[in-house]
């Protein structure tokens, strides 16, 4: 869906299921309609071209693979990336093993690989998101968190990115780039408050200034209770 939103074209995406690809001919339509409506209209969405099989059909020709499904290795083969078209970008997000290892996706021809695991390069991890999400949402008194806000949390981190500098094994900020946080969170709260679905109006610098406060703050208390051995540090820095 956030996809859609942001302008792609879902007729030219192909989904696919432990049934194979999804489209609108498929035998289990019936009861997709009654089960899993959700499924059913984006069966009915994608896929223009009604193409038919599993994941190597899927693939063949593709620009971009988002896989977020059985963890691997394996679950995606080294043969299935070379089907598609030259330089592909490949998220192999299943955890805590993604469908194809990096260094294979890469042998087979991937330009970009990004999991979510935190010591391969561009990490997926939704807490690049959430926190900053809810922070918006909370700040700006928010009815609801729409997709527009969610499209302007993950532009923001892009620009982040991109200021800093993109590469091939650096196409999103690190969960220890705190600073991408607040501004994430002024984003969100901005585009709420457009919206008219905040109860309290906020623009994005002074949503900007008060998340900065209290992320600073929060982890100034965290610091303190872990050198005071209150707390235990997180695993990574034991």
């Amino acid at each position: 869906i956030l996809l859609e939103k942001y302008g792609l074209d879902p007729g030219k995406m192909i989904l696919v299921d432990r049934g194979g690809i999804l489209h609108s001919e498929r035998e289990d339509m019936d009861t997709m309609m009654i089960k899993n409506r959700w499924k059913y209209e984006i069966a009915i969405k994608t896929n223009r071209e009604k193409v038919k099989g599993g994941l190597k059909e899927a693939l063949a020709g593709a620009d971009v693979l988002i896989a977020a499904s059985t963890p691997g290795p394996g679950v995606v083969k080294p043969e299935d990336i070379e089907l598609m078209e030259k330089d592909p970008i490949v998220f192999a997000l299943a955890n805590p093993v993604p469908e194809i290892w990096p260094w294979e996706a890469k042998r087979a021809g991937a330009a970009i690989v990004a999991t979510g695991r935190s010591d391969f390069p561009n990490q997926v991890n939704n807490s690049l998101i959430f926190p900053s999400v809810f922070r918006g949402a909370l700040d700006c008194h928010a009815r609801r968190i729409s997709y527009e806000a969610m499209i302007a949390a993950s532009v923001e981190l892009a620009r982040f990115a991109e200021e800093k500098g993109l590469t091939a094994n650096y196409i999103i900020p690190t969960m220890e780039e705190w600073s991408v946080y607040p501004l994430v969170a002024a984003a969100v709260a901005d585009t709420l408050s457009r919206q008219g679905v905040a109860r309290r109006k906020t623009s994005y610098r002074e949503e900007l200034e008060r998340a900065g406060e209290i992320i600073s703050r929060s982890r100034k208390i965290l610091s303190t209770l872990i050198d005071s051995r209150i707390v235990e540090p997180p695993a990574s820095e034991v």
